[in-house]
């Protein structure tokens, strides 16, 4: 029985010390933002693994933004819209390319999008 305590202690400590020895996964997060003027992103092309992401959009304009994630016609998430504010949303998405845009009507065409690439 002595023997058996001594393994299970002895298990969970080597457990502990791979734990605090693994790499800290910092989170799969994508921050884009709209500069003070102009109708666009300050980003292009983002870049996040596959899963579960975060996407962070800080609009610094007076004029109301969004993010929208696309792939082909289908949505697949959406921030809300916001003037001058940080709003972020959670997406799960699998590897592949995806497209990002303002829906506020005009701001599309007028050059508000961009490309995600989950790899």
């Amino acid at each position: 029985m002595r023997r058996l305590s001594l393994t299970a202690t002895l298990m969970a400590a080597l457990a502990a010390i791979v734990a605090s020895t693994a790499p800290a996964r910092t989170g799969n997060v994508v921050h884009l933002s709209a500069p003070v003027s102009g109708l666009r992103y300050d980003q292009k092309v983002v870049r996040a693994h596959p899963g579960r992401i975060k996407i962070v959009f800080v609009n610094r304009s007076s004029l109301q933004h969004n993010v929208n994630i696309e792939r082909g016609e289908t949505e697949l998430g959406k921030t809300a819209t916001v003037r001058r504010g940080t709003v972020s949303m959670l997406v799960t998405l699998k590897a592949g390319t995806y497209n990002f845009y303002c829906s506020v009507p005009g701001h599309e065409d007028a050059g508000m999008h961009g490309t995600l690439i989950v790899a």
